[in-house]
């Protein structure tokens, strides 16, 4: 059997954040009925209003099982509408997941995981996981905070797919591309391939120039899509085009579906004569799986051990940030004593006002600084205690390149 998977960031964030947000989630949305899609993947659906549009024109096309987390941000983003039946669904939120202290970055408080769906098909069962990986916020030559966390992740949604015992597909924005740590990590951890090497489409989705990209801006292929076959059914790569990348306009100004292009992946389905039997979805954390069973590659050594210095960068990395963090407060907690003081003196020289006025600024900096302190240390050792999860998920996938044993499903 032939199957599609279309995928695309929408880059639908609330609060007025995006252009022309209403106008392109109904141009999204019109644009399903003719796409010849069996599964739409998307990311960024963080509004109430983008989901409403896009499930409304998802049943309108004839999609009629839709998954989403009933939170709009903070539920992750995700969505994804099938024509396929989905027998089962499960969703993951990332271990790490970025810096509460970044709000203006977003990433923590999106919710950010992935989505593991279950489709029944005639050539036997399948698992599509739909993710977005945290940003990068930084240009190429500049320090990148989240190369540790974006790592953590990989690690995560790597392992996830190798325990999978059926053909399994895995899209959205992975926020990295080739030649990035993270990408090698995936590709090397997951047993999965990146279908546009295997068939040399290597297309940029992030496009420049773009009307809602700056002007310094450059291209990237960081949406990508994934595959390995399973022990009952192949799954053999068949074609895979850039789109969403049109030209469109809207009031009279330039604009695109996204901030991002889309892809859509074609695949063929073939029920292998010699193949296990399909597995049941109540099946799938019955028990360990044997990873060489399910068609996955082996791990090679020097990939967990690259995996492994990711982690202990990541971990550097939280450490020298408190230490940064901690200055900088004790910085504030010393200039508020000091404020404190002088404003104490006034007020013995009857400068009522000033001296009030400089106790109160004295006092929110005093404040600031200790609360500053005290979030930065809980921050850092959450993070460190991540970090250690996603340890002990490489010592078991160590275990298994060794052939000490088989991989538990996540």
């Amino acid at each position: 059997m032939r199957l599609r998977i279309l995928t695309l960031n929408v880059w639908g964030l609330p609060l007025g954040l995006t252009r022309h947000h209403d106008d392109r989630m109904r141009a999204i949305g019109q644009s399903f009925a003719n796409s010849g899609a069996d599964v739409i993947a998307l990311q960024e659906v963080w509004t109430e209003g983008g989901r409403r549009v896009l499930a409304a024109a998802g049943k309108d096309a004839g999609y009629g099982w839709i998954w989403h987390r009933p939170a709009a941000f903070g539920g992750s983003g995700l969505m994804v509408l099938s024509r396929l039946p989905i027998r089962a669904h499960s969703f993951t939120r990332f271990r790490l997941a970025g810096l509460p202290q970044r709000p203006y970055h977003g990433d923590f408080y999106a919710g950010k995981g992935f989505v593991n769906l279950q489709f029944a098909t005639d050539a036997g069962p399948l698992t599509l996981v739909d993710t977005h990986l945290h940003a990068g916020y930084r240009a190429d030559e500049e320090f990148d905070e989240y190369r540790g966390i974006r790592a953590a992740q990989a690690i995560e949604i790597a392992a996830h797919l190798r325990s999978v015992p059926t053909p399994v597909i895995a899209v959205g924005d992975f926020n990295t591309s080739e030649g990035d740590d993270a990408y090698a990590i995936l590709l090397a951890l997951s047993g999965c391939s990146d279908l546009a090497v295997d068939l040399d489409k290597r297309q940029a989705t992030c496009l420049a120039p773009h009307p809602y990209r700056g002007a310094g801006a450059t291209e990237e292929r960081i949406d990508l899509v994934l595959a390995r076959s399973g022990p009952a059914t192949k799954l053999e790569a068949v074609a895979l085009d850039r789109v969403f990348d049109d030209e469109l306009v809207f009031d009279g100004e330039a604009g695109r579906y996204s901030d991002h292009a889309g892809l859509r992946a074609d695949f063929a389905l073939h029920r292998r004569r010699d193949g296990l039997a399909p597995f049941e979805p109540a099946a799938l954390n019955a028990a360990p799986i044997n990873a060489a069973a399910i068609n996955a590659a082996p791990i090679n050594a020097a990939a967990l051990d690259h995996a492994e210095s990711e982690l202990q960068w990541g971990i550097r990395a939280a450490h020298a940030r408190r230490r940064a963090e901690f200055r900088g407060a004790g910085v504030t907690v010393a200039g508020s004593l000091l404020a404190g003081g002088a404003a104490w003196r006034m007020r013995r020289r009857r400068r009522s006002f000033l001296s009030n006025l400089g106790l109160g600024f004295a006092g929110l900096g005093l404040f600031g600084g200790l609360a500053a302190l005290l979030g930065s240390h809980r921050v850092v050792e959450n993070e460190v205690a991540g970090f250690a999860d996603i340890e002990k998920i490489l010592t078991r996938l160590r275990a298994e390149s060794a052939g000490a044993g088989s991989l538990p499903s996540s």
